[in-house]
C-alpha cells in the first residue's frame, strides 16, 4: 500500500503542543511589537527620540514578518516548517535571555528562557517524523 507524506504527520497531541507554543510566541510577540510603536518610552527610557521610534519601526517590521510566518505555517499545517521557525524563534530567545543576564535583570532572563525552552522542544517534536502505521517490509 503506498501512503501519502501525511501519514508521516506528528501525532496530534504534539500538533497540539506546537500550535499552542506558536499562539503563545504570537500573543507575547505580538504584545511587545505593538507597544513598541504605540509607545517605545513606556519600554526604555528616552524612547520618544526619533531615532528609537525609528529602530522601533524597523524591528516591528522584521516581528510581523516572523509572526505571520508562524501564524501561516500554522493554518496550513506544514509542521516541519513550523518547526524549524520555532526553532528560529527559540534561538532569539536565547540571545534575550544572554542580553537580559548581561544587563543583570532578572524578568528579562529568565522569561526568554522559559519561551526558549518551550520553542525548542515545540520545534524538536514536530521536527521527529512518525512512523507510519501498518508499513509493509519488503521481502
Amino acid at each position: 500500500m503506498i501512503r501519502s507524506p501525511n501519514d508521516m504527520a506528528p501525532s496530534v497531541s504534539v500538533r497540539r503542543f506546537g500550535g499552542l507554543v506558536a499562539l503563545l510566541t504570537v500573543v507575547s510577540s505580538g504584545y511587545f511589537t505593538v507597544a513598541s510603536l504605540v509607545d517605545p518610552g513606556g519600554l526604555v527610557a528616552g524612547g520618544d527620540e526619533a531615532a528609537p521610534r525609528t529602530y522601533a519601526a524597523y524591528m516591528a517590521a522584521r516581528s510581523i514578518v516572523l509572526l505571520g510566518g508562524l501564524v501561516w505555517l500554522l493554518a496550513v499545517r506544514a509542521w516541519r516548517s513550523l518547526g524549524l521557525l520555532l526553532a528560529l524563534n527559540g534561538a532569539v530567545q536565547i540571545v534575550d535571555a544572554v542580553i537580559g543576564a548581561v544587563h543583570q535583570q532578572a524578568p528579562q532572563t529568565i522569561g526568554p528562557l522559559l519561551f526558549a525552552a518551550a520553542l525548542l522542544t515545540a520545534a524538536r517534536l514536530l521536527g521527529v517524523r512518525a512512523r507510519p502505521l501498518g508499513r509493509i517490509r519488503p521481502t
